[in-house]
């Protein structure tokens, strides 16, 4: 059997991610698995959102060909950090090299203050030339009085061929980078972004992981949920966007929210339903999950989760979407241009999808359950296509 090769996922076979029979994949071997619902604890995360998952690196197995090992196309990896460990390293890297640092970062386009983020200290600057990113990293090891071996592990830290510690790339950046640190619920830093300043045409995104999941005795983050002001929750009613900084500009603006922002739309749905259980739950998407499948597919999946979970746990708490003006893409840019939001519910979200959004994604669409006020009953949402 060859190594490469995928199949679909199947009521005989189903992911081993998510547990369920559509949608997913896997290779011939079923060494790796591309998960189209959970991007949780992922090796990687796919230009789609998917999560893709290597079972031989997770169980310590051998690939199939071990050729490709010898290749480098599939470098040793290793299992995360504690997280004890990475709150204190990603916070020095932080304090050592800070945002206020780099006047692009602070106010260039796309930047913290055009952003409306004032508590600058909470970002950082990671030097774009491979050689300060090894200054850093000596700075970092002689200011936390540790080995150099003891960052492997760290997502963002590996070893090179000649056995140094490296911190992320081995190449010079031809950018600005700005560092956006993930908060976990317990206030500690998870994991970190980058983001490249500058706009580069036809790529994917401005946002990678600070990862070397990808590297000899390196390791990925996942994609871990961030949490604006973490132990605030109380009874507010939990908002989720898409990303960090967007995230910390919608609490800005919403102090009676608890804001979480997610890696992307398809990213870290079960602690998005965990944190808002028991709570009002409001997802403020971009606007395109009123006209893109795959986000409209991804938003339905969460609404799902969250209805399977009340229903499991007797809440019955609402879910509602942020809607806005459709000239601005995110909740972010639509707060900051004083432009009015509103909440919608599920099914008026349904009736607003267009023709061809709801057309490839009939099945999971048509799945949704509507929940009745005061009850246990759940009933399939009845929708048109007409948006």
């Amino acid at each position: 059997m060859n190594y490469v090769g995928y199949k679909r996922v199947s009521k005989k076979r189903p992911c081993c991610i998510c547990g369920k029979p559509d949608w997913c994949s896997f290779t011939q071997n079923e060494s790796i698995s591309f998960c189209a619902r959970s991007t949780t604890s992922a090796d990687r995360i796919s230009d789609q959102g998917w999560g893709i998952y290597y079972h031989f690196i997770r169980k310590n197995l051998t690939p199939v060909n071990p050729k490709k090992r010898a290749t480098g196309k599939y470098p040793l990896q290793i299992q995360s950090s504690d997280q004890e460990l990475r709150d204190r390293v990603y916070r020095k890297l932080i304090e050592l090299s800070p945002a206020a640092s780099n006047s692009e970062i602070v106010y260039g386009k796309g930047g913290l203050v055009e952003r409306g983020i004032s508590d600058l200290p909470r970002y950082g600057s990671l030097p774009k030339n491979a050689a300060d990113r090894e200054m850093l990293r000596d700075s970092l090891i002689k200011e936390l009085e540790m080995e150099p071996a003891d960052l492997i592990g760290v997502p963002g830290f590996w070893k090179d061929s000649g056995g140094r510690i490296r911190l992320w790339s081995g190449y010079d950046i031809n950018d600005d980078l700005m560092l956006i640190p993930f908060v976990g619920i317990d206030g500690k830093i998870q994991a970190c972004q980058i983001r490249f300043m500058k706009h580069v045409p036809n790529k994917s995104g401005h946002y990678v992981w600070l990862s070397s999941a990808n590297k000899p005795r390196g390791c990925g983050p996942g994609s871990p949920l961030h949490h604006v002001n973490p132990g605030a929750v109380s009874n507010k009613s939990v908002l989720v966007t898409e990303g960090a900084l967007k995230a910390a500009t919608a609490q800005t603006f919403l102090k009676d929210k608890y804001v979480v922002g997610n890696s992307g739309v398809a990213s870290s749905h079960r602690e998005i339903v965990e944190t808002a259980r028991h709570k009002n739950l409001e997802i403020a998407f971009d606007v395109d999950s009123f006209t893109n499948p795959h986000v409209a597919r991804a938003m339905a999946g969460l609404i799902r989760l969250r209805y399977e979970d009340q229903e499991s746990l007797g809440y019955y708490d609402d879910v509602m979407i942020i809607a806005w003006d459709c000239s601005f893409k995110g909740i972010d840019e639509a707060l900051l241009a004083g432009n009015q939001i509103k909440s919608i519910s599920v099914d008026e979200w349904l009736h607003r999808l267009s023709p061809r959004c709801f057309a490839e994604n009939q099945n999971q669409l048509s799945m949704l359950q509507k929940q009745k006020s005061g009850r246990q009953c759940y009933e399939v949402s009845k929708c048109s296509t007409t948006p």
